[in-house]
């Protein structure tokens, strides 16, 4: 019998926690690249993520942002 429970979206503000799940997550990363300043998602929607970079890469073109892994980056914004 198949399973009837819809499939149900996770985030969280907590990087920590999104490494522990391993969530995708959009960092905004500051110039020099060492330091995350902003997490601006952690979740299991990798989809949610793409759109989640879009949007803030239309917002700030010249912002350097990544969809992280864990430590795998998936894509990555930087003009």
């Amino acid at each position: 019998m198949a399973d009837d429970r819809a499939w149900s979206e996770e985030w969280t503000t907590d990087p920590l926690y999104a490494d522990d799940r391993n969530f995708y997550k959009v960092e905004l990363w500051m110039k020099d690249r060492l330091r995350v300043p902003q997490l601006l998602y952690a979740g299991n929607n990798l989809d949610r993520a793409k759109d989640q970079l879009a949007a803030y890469a239309k917002k700030r073109p010249r912002a350097r942002l990544t969809i992280r892994q864990r430590t795998r980056v998936l894509e990555e914004w930087s003009r």
